[in-house]
């Protein structure tokens, strides 16, 4: 078959003159093949940065993702480590509560669950001084024992500024006299000591003990509060030998 061809007449306007170009059906053939292959790459290489953005947009989703699980994993390590020192804390206060461990300035002594009187319904006897600090934490002293204010006589105790709800500790080992509610001391505790020593608390928001209860040195006998004649929570503390007040302050040296 005999190649065909094409004539193009071309004139430039206001010229007489003009240009013809002769094109051959092969030649035609092949600028279209050539512009079809150069479209098709650009329509390829259009997609493929298309697809690497998409790609790229995925993989910073994913890194995110990973930031996310990676901080996520963080708090669950520092969570289980916080865990285990709860459970170590809490097998530390079980084998004080189970009387194996002595009470010292820093251990809580928490009241057990029974009314403590020998087999014979008689009170124990007790059995030492109140010498250790009343309180687990060291708190604030905010007014001695002694200090008067205008309108008030001398102050008959001990006030120690806390937050509500501290752990209130017996002073000494003994046997709960009263625990009532006053008006001016509000929930209070009263325990007898040896020698005829007696402690008070006053100012507590709860109490765990009864009269008829002994206690250990250091036991949590109540918490503290701000009931009663209070301007803030505080734990009030007195102690008395045979009916006369005494300074608590050289007695409880054991502060923390």
């Amino acid at each position: 078959m005999s190649d065909r061809r094409w004539s193009i007449l071309m004139t430039r306007e206001g010229e007489a003159s003009s240009r013809r170009f002769r094109l051959s059906a092969r030649r035609i053939a092949a600028w279209v093949g050539v512009v079809a292959t150069v479209l098709g790459a650009g329509v390829f290489w259009f997609g493929y940065r298309s697809g690497l953005a998409a790609a790229d947009a995925r993989a910073d989703e994913l890194h995110a993702h990973i930031d996310s699980l990676t901080e996520e994993n963080t708090k669950i390590v520092a969570l289980a480590a916080r865990m285990e020192e709860i459970e170590s804390a809490y097998e530390r206060l079980r084998a004080v509560m189970g009387g194996d461990v002595a009470a010292s300035a820093r251990d809580v002594l928490l009241p057990p669950v029974r009314t403590d009187r020998g087999g014979d319904g008689a009170l124990r006897p007790a059995q030492g001084r109140p010498t250790m600090w009343p309180l687990v934490e060291s708190g604030f002293v905010t007014r001695s024992f002694g200090d008067t204010v205008p309108g008030e006589g001398a102050h008959p105790g001990l006030d120690i500024a806390v937050p509500v709800g501290s752990y209130v500790r017996s002073a000494g080992p003994g046997v709960v006299v009263e625990a009532g509610d006053d008006e001016v001391y509000g929930r209070y505790v009263e325990i007898e000591h040896a020698e005829d020593f007696r402690s008070l608390y006053a100012h507590n928001s709860w109490t765990f003990v009864s009269p008829g209860d002994s206690v250990e040195a250091g036991e949590v006998i109540a918490l503290s509060g701000n009931t009663g004649r209070s301007t803030a929570p505080h734990l009030h503390l007195e102690i008395a030998q045979r009916g006369t007040r005494l300074d608590p302050l050289p007695f409880v040296s054991e502060r923390l």
